[in-house]
């Protein structure tokens, strides 16, 4: 019997062809995956730099409504409006112009519009009230509090600016 020096050859280029194809499908794949990890990084890097939150900040001058007897002077007052409000520019070019007179009394500020003031946005207002949750304004409200209690209250723009002049 002969053999055929021709049919082995033909196996061993076959064999060849298989392994090389094999070795280019893994390579392949190993491009793929490193290249969706590159990508899953970046996309993560950017997505953690987006969510980078602000530094927290104390803030002096803003107030809940619900804490506006419990601040530690005995006289200041509580300006409160929505900012939202057409005239809010006007409002705190007034606070800052007061904050600049000499010897002001300390003016807190409360947004109507914060979740926890919304309690207190009603068609009538309460000039009176004496624990947190009687407190009722309507539209804008500047509270003079003197000893932990309501000493006064304006309501009217005019008699407003011309207490914060």
């Amino acid at each position: 019997m002969k053999k055929n020096k021709g049919t082995s050859i033909k196996y061993k280029n076959e064999d060849i062809g298989e392994i090389k194809t094999l070795f280019l499908i893994t390579g392949i794949i190993v491009l793929i995956a490193v290249g969706l990890y590159f990508i899953t990084n970046l996309v993560a890097e950017r997505k953690n730099k987006a969510e980078e939150l602000p530094e927290p900040e104390i803030s002096y001058v803003d107030v809940v409504l619900g804490e506006m007897f419990d601040k530690p002077m005995d006289e200041y007052y509580v300006f409160a409006f929505s900012v939202l409000d057409s005239k809010a520019n006007k409002f705190f070019n007034l606070m800052s112009n007061y904050e600049k007179t000499d010897d002001p009394t300390w003016v807190y500020f409360a947004d109507l519009n914060l979740i926890f003031n919304r309690f207190a946005s009603s068609e009538e207002s309460n000039p009176k009230p004496t624990h947190p949750t009687e407190i009722r304004i309507n539209e804008v409200a500047l509270f003079h509090i003197k000893g932990g209690k309501v000493h006064k209250f304006y309501e009217d723009i005019t008699e407003i600016e011309k207490v914060l002049s």
